[in-house]
């Protein structure tokens, strides 16, 4: 099955709906809404990325890079990886058919709906049940599952010592991996993770579980039809519905309108916002909230240095870059630590170092005057002894979500200049180092946070910016994922149009967020099947014909 057979071009012009953004809320929303048997078309900025064609070295990754926000805008529109620089954060995300579940670590949490609650959001979300059916439902087709005989790897071992001086258990999380080779629940034929620990920069085994042959080949198998290196400029509303006008990236100077009387915005938290604020400046009634209550999911990464015993988190990539015979690494990141307390959540994550990243220990020890340590790291190279006893950890906490998004020259940036000193984060980033110094180990903040390598702290969760609420003035999005019209009164809605990704979401989550934004889109698409009066037929089971990963 080739997804990008048909270029934007060569689009219909009316559709029965649009979904833009091919990560986990857009592929809920176009699998859904093909099985409600609309005439479906999904609009994705990035390429088709098949296992093999991820990059494996630096040169390849810079090329597949492109900045944005308060940096000037360079590199490929539809390449895979993105850094959004704003004002103290800069968010790293991914572009491509399955968005963010073709770089992201795969962890699988469920939220605590107590907690989300007591964070604002909307009461039926957290009552009618609808929530917990989407979680189960995307559980399901994400085919989640721990990682199997962890104690086989030496960072599993360095994550059990951890817990061990925590006092805390150290706990074994899903993932949306493939342990076992064999077709998953839409019929993809899947190879198993060679555990590489490369999963941040793309899976080229074909074990990762992303949204594109999860949930965007069950969405084409009903009859949806998507296209790549498709960016979508704007959306306005007309008599019949709405109006988009979508880049033809794959041909200079190439675009294409289309119209559909149902549009679902799920093209990740920057993407979406930045739609809805250029809408909003062309005219589009919207809440006057739009914009407001980013939150970083109180993400960090520290790393622990001169560790007792070697944790080989340094990924051996696949293809292997690592010396023959190398221990396996094991996935990106596969256990973790809950070192919450009364004052909020705190979840300590095992992460693995990209051979790009481990390649500039040396400079960063060179900027801090360690020579020796800098030109022993260079003698060792980055599988010698020294960062084989060195484990980066995620950290994963709370904050109070009152960053900004606002549009620079017409495109989105994060406004969050006080992250940095956030209590909560500082509150996190000090339990992790009193564990880490506890182990004996020395503690090293979050590197791109120094001035050479950009200064902000560099997070992969960004949420927000068009976040759920009882009523327009307290939100973006009403419960169900539709777009508030402050025209038509407190709950008014602008009919057809719903967003389905971390956009919608108003505060952190305490948890990695994908089977959260997940399930909301679930959710969003149980209820939008009465609104659009169409029956959903959700056979998790599905009779799928084999197909090859390679699509």
């Amino acid at each position: 099955m080739n997804f990008s057979a048909k270029t934007v071009s060569e689009a219909m012009p009316v559709y029965d709906a649009v979904v833009i953004g091919s990560g986990y809320g857009g592929g809920v929303a176009a699998s859904r809404l093909a099985r409600m048997g609309l005439r479906l078309a999904v609009l994705e900025q990035g390429r088709l990325w098949r296992p093999g064609d991820f990059p494996t070295t630096s040169k390849a990754r810079r090329k597949a890079t492109r900045l944005s926000g308060r940096a000037p805008k360079l590199g490929d529109p539809a390449g895979l990886y993105y850094l959004s620089v704003g004002r103290g954060l800069t968010v790293f995300g991914a572009s491509g058919l399955g968005g963010g579940s073709l770089i992201n670590a795969g962890v699988v949490l469920r939220p605590d709906l107590k907690r989300l609650q007591k964070s604002g959001w909307p009461g039926p979300v957290v009552s009618d049940g609808l929530l917990l059916e989407g979680l189960h439902r995307a559980e399901t087709m994400l085919g989640v599952a721990p990682a199997p005989d962890p104690e086989r790897f030496a960072k599993f071992a360095g994550m059990r010592k951890a817990g061990e001086i925590a006092g805390r258990p150290v706990q074994l999380p899903s993932m949306t991996i493939s342990h076992n080779p064999g077709p998953n629940i839409a019929g993809v034929m899947q190879y198993a993770c060679r555990y590489c620990g490369d999963c941040w920069s793309g899976c080229n085994v074909g074990a990762k579980n992303t949204v594109g042959i999860t949930y965007i080949a069950d969405a084409v198998d009903y009859g949806a039809t998507v296209f790549c290196e498709s960016r979508v400029q704007e959306i306005s509303k007309t008599p019949n519905g709405w109006e988009i006008i979508v880049q033809d990236l794959s041909k200079p100077g190439a675009s294409r309108r289309i119209e559909a009387p149902v549009v679902v915005l799920g093209a990740g938290t920057l993407g979406t916002t930045e739609l809805l604020l250029r809408a909003q400046q062309r005219g589009l009634k919207l809440s006057a909230k739009l914009g407001e209550k980013f939150s970083a999911n109180g993400d960090d990464l520290v790393i622990a240095g001169d560790l007792a015993e070697p944790v080989n988190a340094v990924a051996t990539g696949f293809p292997p870059q690592a010396p023959r015979g190398a221990a396996p690494v094991g996935p990106h990141s596969m256990a973790l630590i809950d070192l919450g307390d009364e004052e909020g959540p705190v979840w300590l994550h095992d992460g693995t170092m990209l051979t790009m990243m481990a390649g500039l220990a040396p400079l960063k020890e060179l900027l801090e005057l360690k020579i020796g340590s800098a030109f022993r790291l260079l003698k060792e190279g980055i599988y010698g002894d020294s960062l084989s006893r060195s484990q980066l950890y995620y950290v994963v906490a709370h904050d109070d979500a009152s960053g900004r998004l606002r549009l620079q020259n017409d495109h989105i940036m994060v406004d969050w200049p006080g992250y940095s000193d956030a209590p909560e984060r500082t509150r996190a980033e000090e339990k992790v180092k009193a564990l880490i110094e506890s182990m004996g180990g020395s503690f090293n903040t979050n590197p791109f946070t120094m001035g050479a390598f950009g200064g902000n702290r560099i997070i992969a969760h960004p949420l927000g910016g068009c976040g759920m609420g009882e009523t327009v003035e307290e939100g973006v999005v009403a419960h169900d994922g539709r777009v508030f019209d402050p025209s038509k009164g407190p709950k008014g809605v602008h009919e057809g149009l719903y967003v389905c990704d971390g956009a919608a979401i108003p505060s952190a989550v305490g948890v990695s967020p994908l089977l959260t934004i997940t399930a909301l889109a679930e959710r969003a698409m149980m209820l939008a099947s009465r609104q659009l009066n169409r029956t959903l037929d959700v056979d998790m089971m599905p009779s799928h014909p084999l197909r090859d990963a390679a699509m």
